[in-house]
């Protein structure tokens, strides 16, 4: 406890001695994103007009993630911040203490307009309190339906930021929608064979694609811990009854109790990350896993 106090004390302690540029080091407006599927379509439809700064690097939980001390220099240099719609653990934990910091920083929700699912979640930050809410699955950027909406959402924060150049975001989200469409049309090719077939993964950041296309996530973890051998014997059992043929874990979870499992049902664990900034070859690629 004392050491997340002393890190977010010297974070603010630089952010208060560091100049309010709201531009990055080449003279590039900044807006700030949660995640790397975020940057990705900032970035398509913004062009050189913005840079986009993502907070939550490669490989890392955005369930529990605390930013250095730089990044919040980085953030501070935003004139805009596009969360995810405030429901994963960074973005509760941190976008009130970001938004009190950089009053003019606007911020706006990706998630606007999407069907939100209703979960009890809960996760455990590195200084042991475990924070659990009943609320909204934060994971709306598996399904391409979502995504569809999310870069509209970003279209219209961009064209606000920069009415001048409205006509060119515009036909950059235009263009990045035809590709939306185009993984959707593959996705759907793939799983309309799999309508009501089970999947299993430790995390369950599937749940939107599993929901849009027809099929069923087993949730491996237990309210972000591991299951106790009875409960997971018991999660085992439902999934040889459902005939589950592949396992996914993410990259940012240890694989442990997920190559236990897998063993039991004697199918193959597949390494996935939904959080892959190439997210159309990511949800791809995890579409084939689940039809094969």
């Amino acid at each position: 406890m004392l050491a997340r106090i002393l890190h977010i004390v010297i974070a603010f302690t630089l952010l208060f001695m560091t100049s309010c540029n709201k531009t990055s080091h080449d003279g590039q407006r900044v807006v700030s994103v949660t995640i790397l599927p975020q940057k990705y379509l900032a970035e398509q439809i913004a062009g050189n007009n913005f840079a986009i700064n993502c907070v939550v690097p490669a490989n890392s939980n955005p369930e529990v993630y605390d930013p250095t001390p730089m990044q919040l220099i980085e953030i501070d240099k935003s004139e805009a911040y596009l969360r995810v719609g405030g429901m994963l653990g960074f973005e509760m934990t941190w976008m009130d203490r970001l938004a009190q910091n950089n009053p003019d920083m606007r911020i706006y929700d990706t998630s606007t307009g999407i069907e939100v699912m209703k979960v009890t979640h809960s996760h455990t930050h590195g200084n042991g309190v475990v924070h659990s809410y009943d609320g909204a699955d934060p994971h709306i950027w598996s399904s391409p339906r979502n995504v569809r909406i999310m870069a509209q959402n970003i279209c219209a924060a961009l064209t606000e930021l920069d009415a001048a150049n409205a006509t060119y975001y515009r036909a950059n989200c235009d263009k990045l929608t035809q590709r939306i469409d185009s993984v959707e049309a593959v996705v759907a090719q793939l799983l309309e064979p799999c309508q009501g077939a089970a999947f299993a993964i430790y995390h369950p950041s599937l749940s939107y694609l599993a929901r849009d296309y027809g099929l069923l996530q087993l949730c491996i973890e237990n309210m972000g811990k591991e299951n106790s051998a009875i409960v997971l014997k018991n999660v085992v059992d439902e999934a040889i009854d459902k005939d589950v043929k592949v396992v996914f874990v993410q990259q940012e979870f240890n694989p442990r109790q997920v190559e236990t499992f897998a063993r039991e049902l004697g199918v193959d664990v597949v390494m996935i990350n939904p959080l892959n900034y190439d997210w159309a070859t990511e949800i791809i690629d995890i579409a084939h896993a689940i039809a094969r």
